[in-house]
């Protein structure tokens, strides 16, 4: 049977944008704005901190915490751990975060596979990131003027992989369910999520993951590029 997709709808951090490359250099940059680099060694710092930043980030929403708060308790709880005084968690919270908004790094072949894409499907991002944030990465990085609709989490107050944000996508792009490709680089929100949707996903393994034996997504790439080979295939199932 020929499936015929009249949208296809995006995961972004590390789907179409680089979040961890961003994240570093960004991260990185805001320690030297504040004088850290000299006696605070990276891999001994990101390896504090990463853990307690993603705690803290998966906890916002029962936290009832905004960015600004999630990042300067995990500030303050690095360099506590690292037993650095004298820091300003708030100040470079917002200096990283005021770089990490204007930066944009992308996915290879992001910018090729969406002029490709555009004007022959609707194109839609569903993202659990920040608003503000994500308008703006994807402005510095040139590719917003290719969607049609942008579903960022904070604005519609759900996530991934609640089945709701991706009806709200469906809605916005005036589409149903087995008309829509969704392309993400997560095994839990992006894959449980539009499975939970009724939505035939699209896994971007471009980190070479290795499924469980349980995780069986109906396509899989290792560039954005095949995309189109998938699509002009005719993706038959």
């Amino acid at each position: 049977m020929r499936v015929n997709y009249k949208a296809i709808i995006f995961d972004l951090d590390n789907t179409l944008l680089d979040y961890d490359q961003s994240e570093r250099i960004c991260m990185k940059q805001a320690l030297a704005d504040h004088g850290l680099n000299d006696d605070l060694e990276w891999d001994e710092f990101w390896t504090v901190f990463g853990p307690i930043n993603f705690k803290y980030w998966m906890d916002r929403n029962l936290n009832n915490h905004k960015i600004y708060q999630v990042l300067e308790h995990s500030f303050t709880d690095t360099f506590q751990a690292l037993k650095r005084k004298n820091t300003e968690p708030q100040a470079i919270s917002k200096t990283y975060w005021n770089l990490f908004s204007s930066t944009c790094h992308l996915e290879p072949n992001a910018d090729t596979i969406l002029e490709s894409l555009h004007g022959q499907y609707k194109l839609g991002v569903i993202s659990n990131g920040i608003g503000d944030a994500q308008r703006k990465r994807l402005t510095v990085g040139k590719l917003y003027q290719y969607f049609d609709t942008l579903i960022i989490s904070d604005e519609v107050n759900c996530w991934k992989p609640d089945h709701r944000i991706f009806e709200h996508a469906l809605k916005a792009l005036d589409v149903r369910e087995n008309e829509v490709l969704y392309i993400g680089d997560s095994l839990t929100d992006d894959y449980l999520g539009a499975t939970n949707a009724g939505i035939d996903f699209c896994f971007y393994n471009g980190r070479g993951l290795t499924l469980q034996r349980d995780q069986n997504p109906k396509y899989m790439i290792n560039n954005l590029m095949e995309i189109m080979k998938l699509l002009e295939s005719g993706m038959k199932v």
